[in-house]
């Protein structure tokens, strides 16, 4: 049951990597598709359909994010909990946590100022798509982002995505830290807990939200009961609805007029709760997901979400510019065939990036825990 839920946290991911994805492929091509601004490029009913829709979960990036974060919550949790030495496993954890994670956001970054040079023509593609060309690339901030700002403050110019790497690291911190002191006195956790939510909530309402997702997997590792089949598939049905929120869809209408403007960011963070809760405590859910294709899906997960955006700029716009301007296709056409092509590259290339960029950091910071 232990491996079915493991597998099952690693497919989840996967496919939360895939709706990021779906996500800034449907800003780049069709932005009608979230509503957040006003656009130049075709408009079609289908998507104003499924923008109000309750089955815009499988482009909700922000739902997916919420997702990568409980898990983390829940992972980190079961790794930190289950030594006897807590003190060794806590130092060891510290040490390993941030160059884990900076190695493979360094080289992404390296990779989205290179991509900056290709001459890439982003006009008739959205006004989001066309931000992701740079014009006056530095190698300095791209270098800097990548090793200290992303980490300490969120900054994410030149890969978009790593605004995630702020809250993760903090939230391994929390997650580190908590756990060791529930080995000692589980009151002194809670304690620690509640200073964590305080301190978050002064920096953000995103990295509150985050840090909250960090907390509730551990609370998911520690505290929450194995769930009825009918009861998980109930559950999981509910996040997805939750995680295919907009502040102005009619779908939601109900939860807007009194969350208003925080509808998209509450009900895509309980969303993600609930979507990992129905998956790691449902027993027929943990089967379900636990596929072979899904699980490699997940552990390239990272990797995918490091490098699509750079893929987005330099594969899938001139793509959708070759079928769209000079084969002719409809602009719709030419924009879910690019959107496919470049799901199916972000797979093919993350695969020798996990290889060659994740695994060495891992390999990297388990070396580092051992020289101190």
């Amino acid at each position: 049951m232990i491996t079915n839920k493991i597998n099952a946290a690693e497919s989840i991911r996967g496919l939360a990597c895939l709706a990021v994805v779906l996500s800034h492929l449907s800003l780049t091509f069709f932005p009608q598709m979230h509503h957040f601004d006003l656009s130049v490029v075709p408009q079609y009913p289908f998507f104003d359909q499924l923008y109000h829709s309750p089955f815009a979960f499988f482009y909700s990036g922000t739902g997916a994010v919420f997702v990568f974060f409980v898990l983390s919550g829940y992972v980190l949790s079961l790794s930190s909990l289950k030594k006897q030495n807590s003190a060794e496993k806590l130092k060891k954890s510290l040490i390993k946590r941030y160059p884990r994670l900076a190695i493979p956001a360094f080289i992404s970054c390296i990779i989205a100022y290179l991509v900056c040079f290709l001459p890439v023509d982003v006009t008739h593609v959205s006004e989001w798509g066309a931000a992701l060309a740079n014009p006056h690339p530095k190698l300095s901030i791209a270098l800097y982002e990548g090793s200290i700002g992303a980490f300490l403050f969120g900054d994410s110019s030149y890969n978009w995505v790593l605004w995630t790497m702020q809250i993760e690291l903090l939230g391994s911190l929390v997650i580190y830290l908590a756990s060791y002191f529930y080995s000692k006195r589980p009151m002194l956790a809670g304690v620690f807990l509640l200073l964590s939510i305080a301190t978050a909530y002064t920096i953000s309402q995103t990295v509150l939200l985050g840090i909250l997702s960090f907390i509730l997997g551990m609370g998911l590792f520690l505290y929450a009961s194995e769930l009825a089949t009918g009861l998980s598939v109930l559950l999981f049905t509910l996040g997805l609805y939750f995680c295919g929120a907009h502040n102005e869809s009619l779908s939601y209408r109900i939860f807007a007029q009194f969350l208003g403007e925080q509808t998209y960011d509450y009900l895509n963070f309980i969303g993600g709760f609930c979507i990992v809760y129905a998956v790691l405590k449902g027993k027929w859910l943990a089967q379900f997901f636990d596929s072979p294709f899904l699980v490699f899906l997940g552990k390239i997960s990272f990797s995918i979400y490091l490098i699509h955006l750079a893929v987005i700029y330099a594969l899938a716009i001139p793509c959708f510019n070759l079928l769209h301007i000079q084969l002719g296709f409809s602009y719709w056409v030419a924009g879910l065939w690019a959107s496919l092509f470049t799901v199916m590259i972000s797979i093919v290339l993350a695969t020798p990036y996990s290889r060659y960029v994740d695994d060495i950091a891992i390999k990297v910071s388990n070396r580092l825990t051992k020289i101190f």
